[in-house]
């Protein structure tokens, strides 16, 4: 290979890497989304519609009743594929692993491991973090999503406050 073909495929692979999981289109992903949503607000009249930063709103009678965000973030190799569902105060109601793709560290898709997420409103990243049990063998997926679901509470809190 020449070298401007090999910088183009390494460009490209990089490109692919960062793209954002579409949950939408993944039947199996929509349908946890979706069946989460309606057990957690006991609805089956909601609908999601988009908002800014990756955030979706979820609305009963135009009334917005909660909001979801599906989000990627990365492991030891590869990515894994998470969604937040929060109420309409940016209080976490659910914290959900859609996705997980290595061989280690799958212990993060565990339900009660999770619950630990679930009214963690702290606006300190220490606080917030230190409320998370750690899991030996999951260490960077810990941190990953610990990080991640931190930086997206915050960043809801301020849209809901504009």
């Amino acid at each position: 290979f020449s070298k401007g073909i090999m910088i183009t495929i390494i460009m490209s692979l990089l490109n692919l890497s960062f793209v954002n999981y579409d949950w939408e289109k993944d039947i199996k992903s929509r349908d946890k989304v979706h069946k989460n949503i309606s057990t957690i607000f006991n609805s089956i009249t909601y609908t999601i519609n988009s908002t800014s930063d990756n955030f979706y709103s979820i609305s009963e009678s135009e009334k917005i009743i909660g909001y979801l965000i599906v989000q990627s973030e990365f492991s030891k190799y590869k990515k894994f594929d998470y969604f937040i569902i929060y109420n309409n105060s940016a209080e976490i109601l659910k914290v959900e692993i859609l996705n997980y793709r290595e061989s280690y560290g799958f212990e993060i898709c565990n339900k009660r491991w999770l619950k630990q997420f679930i009214g963690n409103n702290s606006d300190s990243e220490f606080e917030f973090n230190s409320k998370v049990d750690g899991i030996s063998g999951a260490t960077i997926s810990v941190n990953s999503l610990k990080t991640s679901v931190f930086k997206q509470t915050q960043t809801l809190k301020g849209i809901i406050s504009e």
